[in-house]
């Protein structure tokens, strides 16, 4: 579906002279969620939104105008930001036969194009916490109907809000906290990765004999699974064994809170499924969940430039005595017994460098943790997929499992690959695994581009970060370009400065686990005679494995909005 571009006369705002451009950003949207067939008012904060002139929905039907812009009064702005924050008040209409879920939005500005983030709609009715504090049980908010969502915000740091619930004895309920700001996990803590992290408790009111208004927790969930690149929104289903009035407490996990700390609370009867966030990582070289089917010597060989003639690859399945397989080779089984290990053994004639890769169709770690050991005739260890390290904060000694492993092998004869779960003691039908031992193919990894918008002004130059990673020894060349530019506007290829960082006191076989990643800028200018424009155009970087003097196919085409603006 196209872009949907809505513009509102009157609120543009001349630059004043010798004004600093400052780039639009939004920090967050309240309330950011709307029942399907339903108008409700949404304020955008951010910083850079005077002028606001139109907003850009992806993929929505959506229907939104800008009501109004204001500054946000300075004893109002939470966090230690000294930059102006703007208000942009917006009325948002959503057709009856919207899909539920995310549309992200940005906002045009007389600086240029914000980032994005979403509004989400809804399938049921979606009611606002009333004003004021709920931060006890007097001051909970009912919920009467299930089911049903709240659009609330925790305005300031350790505030939570309850939520009062009056169930029967035996019902089933399913709690969901969504949260508005970005809900993927990233490494590090709550104080270095920006995200709303919400956790979700269930208390029961009765009291004790000491305390008549004690509140007892008896569920809480912060999220299913603390996993990078998952969500962190929390999901709780619950059964109440006794009918009551019940407490529900929503807050931030790590304790934040301000003006941006915008969540819905989702409460429906029955046990209902978690809702899954999509990712948006494309190409996931080194993750468990990605596939591996027969064809893929010729997927790496088109990612490392060359022509896709390479053999098909067949499929056996393991058992607990050594299968005969001859490589390249995928063995797939279910570890369907505690303790139970699968095996399977091949020969080898010659040295050869060979990778394994570790596929869990079904559960991945940290639910189903696959030890794939590769041993010799003698039964010695070679290689695993075990990687032990030193923690780049403590120094500890820490130990992780690896989706894959890269070996040379340069003893000939048999080998046998042995497959188990970490755990002794557990089992599982959904223990499922496809392990593929092949010969090492050099490509180009994943590749990562960061930047969500670019905004220049005529004469201005902006670099944007390009990550690749090279796995299994690629020595080819590297080709970013730039495609469907506006006039005016060019592209170019530089380096950036890396700052050199002391290596791990405790190395390991890092190469046997982490790739060698690079890093590349493309430089974006405006020529000084460009015109500055009214609306965005959408440009596409475009990265290509260049070997033997030829360019691939494209291995990444990444869309951004670019807009030429008028110097303050």
């Amino acid at each position: 579906m196209r872009a949907c571009w809505l513009t509102i006369a009157g609120l543009i705002c001349l630059p004043l002279a010798g004004q600093t451009r400052v780039d639009p950003k939004i920090l967050s949207i309240h309330p950011f969620t709307g029942q399907r067939g339903s108008t409700f008012i949404a304020t955008v904060r951010g910083s850079g939104l005077t002028g606001t002139t139109a907003l850009r929905i992806e993929k929505g039907p959506l229907e939104v105008v800008i009501q109004g812009i204001r500054p946000e009064p300075p004893q109002e702005t939470t966090g230690r930001s000294k930059t102006p924050i703007d208000l942009v008040t917006l009325r948002v209409t959503v057709p009856e036969n919207a899909q539920p879920g995310r549309y992200p939005i940005r906002l045009i500005t007389r600086n240029g194009i914000s980032n994005s983030l979403p509004l989400y709609v809804a399938d049921i009715p979606v009611a606002e916490e009333p004003a004021g504090l709920h931060d006890s049980k007097s001051s909970a908010v009912p919920v009467s109907a299930f089911p049903s969502a709240i659009a609330g915000r925790l305005t300031r740091r350790g505030e939570a809000d309850f939520y009062s619930v009056r169930v029967d004895a035996g019902q089933t309920l399913t709690f969901n906290v969504i949260s508005g700001l970005p809900q993927i996990a990233a490494g590090g803590s709550a104080a270095t990765v920006a995200n709303f992290d919400p956790s979700l408790s269930i208390y029961e009111s009765n009291g004790s004999w000491f305390d008549s208004n004690r509140l007892k927790r008896i569920a809480f969930n912060d999220e299913p699974v603390w996993v990078v690149g998952r969500s962190t929104d929390a999901h709780l289903v619950h059964r109440f064994a006794s009918a009551g009035e019940y407490l529900v407490r929503v807050e931030a996990f790590a304790g934040q809170g301000g003006s941006d700390y915008s969540y819905l609370l989702k409460i429906a009867s029955g046990a209902q499924p978690l809702e899954s966030v999509k990712s948006q990582s494309g190409w996931d070289e080194r993750k468990h969940g990605r596939h591996l089917d027969a064809n893929r010597l010729n997927q790496l060989a088109v990612r490392g430039g060359k022509t896709a003639n390479l053999q098909s690859i067949e499929t056996y399945r393991a058992a607990p005595e050594p299968a005969p397989i001859k490589l390249p080779a995928t063995i797939e089984g279910t570890l369907e017994r505690p303790g139970e290990a699968h095996r399977a053994r091949f020969h080898l004639d010659a040295p050869r460098d060979i990778a394994i890769e570790i596929e869990t169709p079904s559960a991945a770690p940290p639910f189903f943790n696959p030890v794939v050991r590769l041993l010799n005739a003698a039964g010695e260890e070679v290689a695993t997929n075990v990687f032990a390290g030193r923690g780049a904060c403590t120094g500890a000694l820490t130990k992780s499992l690896q989706a894959k492993t890269i070996v040379p092998l340069r003893d000939t004869g048999d080998y046998t690959v042995e497959v188990r779960d970490a755990a002794s003691d557990l089992n599982s039908p959904e223990f499922q695994y496809r392990v593929q031992i092949r010969q090492q193919v050099p490509h180009i990894g994943q590749v990562r581009i960061d930047t969500d918008a670019v905004n220049l002004t005529p004469g201005e130059s902006k670099s944007i970060r390009v990550l690749f990673d090279r796995e299994e020894d690629y020595r080819g060349s590297v080709a970013i370009a730039a495609e469907l530019l506006p006039s005016g506007v060019s592209a170019s290829v530089g380096a950036d400065y890396e700052p050199d960082t002391d290596p791990p006191s405790a190395r390991g076989k890092r190469e046997r686990y982490v790739p060698r990643t690079e890093r590349a800028v493309m430089i974006l200018s405006a020529n000084p005679g460009a015109a500055p424009v009214a609306e965005p155009q959408i440009i596409q970087l475009v990265v290509r494995p260049l070997v033997d003097g030829k360019l691939g196919e494209k291995l990444l085409t990444k869309s951004l909005p670019l807009m030429v603006v008028a110097k303050p």
